[in-house]
């Protein structure tokens, strides 16, 4: 099962007395936290009615290939005349007609999700915060948003009951309900409906009874937000147990002992398994059991099995005799690897980039071009961690590193020399998040570069770093123990820590 949530969270409305101080940190940790357990995101924060109209219009188009479809929205919402609406933040506030005609109608987003047709279908609105309308406008229109039909296969959930208030506060950087969604969408196996009760109970507790988050639902069956079922992956043509491969048995089939011999992280053994694939009918073997030997092949070399390693190295002509057509399935596999784990989710720390730069030297090969677009459809899912992209011709990624020097008291009246990371930027956005209980070590330059291979999936052949030092001068670099690169922040991370 593969889900899609897009997430948008505003705080940056016109007027100052119509800002929020949470709902982009709502938005940011919501998109995070989904995105851990499978969920595919888009998310866009303080957005335009005409950048909110695009993303719901493509919202529409994308949830087509999936089969959960998700949208939260934090920010201003308000019903007029009985219909609900979502503020965007270039919304007219000035009187209800205004608002109406420049705020984005709530049953647009459902009409779009109704027609992409997921069997599972989730709002989730915390959206009824303080009533933006100036006070003589909000007597003909009730607080918070409108009571509204879940069509079949929808729940929509709510962080305030009708009549009520919600709080843009009180659970640290997030609102109460934002904060109690997250406290319990890790609970293992938890119907949807129980995960609600419980994030109900937490809400009317921590508001001292002032706030009742409420549902409706119409949803069929079952659905679970941490089942270990969701997939990150899109419209692959291969079996579910190949793609978490964690699930997978063997059958007993030739290529099974093999791939079974691959798991062993034994070399005598996998050294044996390798030595049987050129003796394989590849005739019997489907596209899953490709990808799949693909897969352990890779893992194998990355186990520095000299055989698994030899393959990789030569990889041009080695893949030559599993090209079917403009397929290369077993390629495919070793890309699939690189960046998803055994759940089929993207990996979250570090890519497994050790033989990246061979595997994207295939990117100037006609003969493998269409596994190249199979890793790019795969990865562009994820623009917050997948900085880079491969194709034709293969593009370079460019790297900014902020470095600063300072120097400690060293043997006799010496003074040592020593270097810290500060920041790394791309396109002039900061992608490092060190938080404050982060210690720190030492590296060299190249074990510097290779660390943001292993995190930004790019082939060391198309990083290009700058750095503000000459890179003579950096013998060892101190840099975040765990260093996490990614466009958005970790979940709590704090911006401005030391380290």
């Amino acid at each position: 099962m593969n889900a899609h949530a897009l997430i948008i969270g505003n705080n940056d409305y016109a007027l100052e007395r119509d800002r929020l101080k949470n709902a982009v940190n709502d938005a940011d940790d919501f998109a995070t936290r989904l995105q851990t357990l499978g969920f595919t995101v888009s998310k866009l924060t303080n957005v335009t009615g005409e950048q909110f109209d695009r993303a719901v219009t493509k919202f529409g188009t994308d949830l087509k290939k999936y089969q959960v479809g998700l949208f939260y929205f934090s920010g201003h919402g308000l019903q007029i005349d009985g219909v609900n609406y979502l503020a965007p933040t270039d919304t007219s506030f000035a009187d209800d007609i205004s608002a109406k005609h420049t705020a984005y109608q709530l049953d647009r987003v459902i009409d779009y999700m109704n027609r992409a047709n997921p069997a599972i279908r989730i709002l989730i609105l915390d959206a009824c915060r303080d009533n933006p309308l100036p006070s003589q406008y909000r007597g003909n229109q009730p607080i918070g948003l409108a009571p509204i039909f879940a069509p079949k296969g929808t729940l929509i959930a709510f962080s305030t009951s009708p009549g009520e208030k919600a709080m843009d506060y009180g659970a640290g950087r997030n609102s109460i309900y934002t904060g109690s969604l997250l406290n319990h969408i890790n609970d293992v196996n938890i119907p949807i409906e129980e995960f609600f009760k419980r994030v109900r109970t937490s809400v009317y507790t921590l508001s001292g009874g002032k706030q009742t988050s409420w549902e409706h639902t119409s949803l069929i069956g079952t659905f679970y937000f941490n089942s270990k079922d969701l997939l990150h992956s899109v419209e692959l043509p291969y079996r579910r147990n190949v793609i978490a491969d964690g699930e997978w048995m063997s059958e007993g089939k030739p290529v099974d002992q093999i791939i079974e011999d691959l798991k062993s992280y034994t070399w005598d053994t996998q050294k044996s398994a390798i030595g049987k694939i050129r003796h394989l009918n590849l005739k019997t073997l489907d596209d899953s059991d490709r990808f799949l030997l693909g897969r352990n092949i890779l893992q194998t070399a990355l186990g520095n099995e000299f055989s698994a390693r030899h393959i990789m190295e030569n990889l041009p002509t080695w893949l030559a005799s599993f090209q079917q057509g403009k397929e290369n399935h077993v390629l495919n596999g070793m890309l699939y690897e690189t960046f998803f784990d055994s759940e089929g989710r993207l990996r979250e720390d570090y890519f497994k980039a050790g033989f990246l730069d061979q595997l994207y030297q295939l990117q100037s090969d006609q003969r493998y071009i269409t596994s190249i677009e199979f890793i790019r459809q795969q990865l562009q899912q994820f623009p917050e961690r997948a900085l880079y992209l491969p194709g034709q011709p293969p593009p370079v990624l460019a790297i900014d590193a902020v470095i600063e020097r300072f120097e400690v008291p060293g043997f006799g009246d010496q003074l040592d020399t020593y270097f810290r990371l500060r920041s790394v930027k791309h396109e002039n956005q900061e992608l490092l998040h060190p938080t404050a209980r982060d210690n720190s070590e030492q590296v060299r330059l190249n074990e510097f570069k290779e660390k943001l291979g292993e995190q930004l999936g790019v082939p060391l052949a198309y990083l290009r770093l700058s750095t503000n030092i000459p890179e003579v001068e950096l013998k060892r670099l101190d840099i975040p123990w765990r260093m996490r690169l990614s466009r958005d922040p970790p979940l709590g991370t704090e911006k401005d820590a030391d380290f």
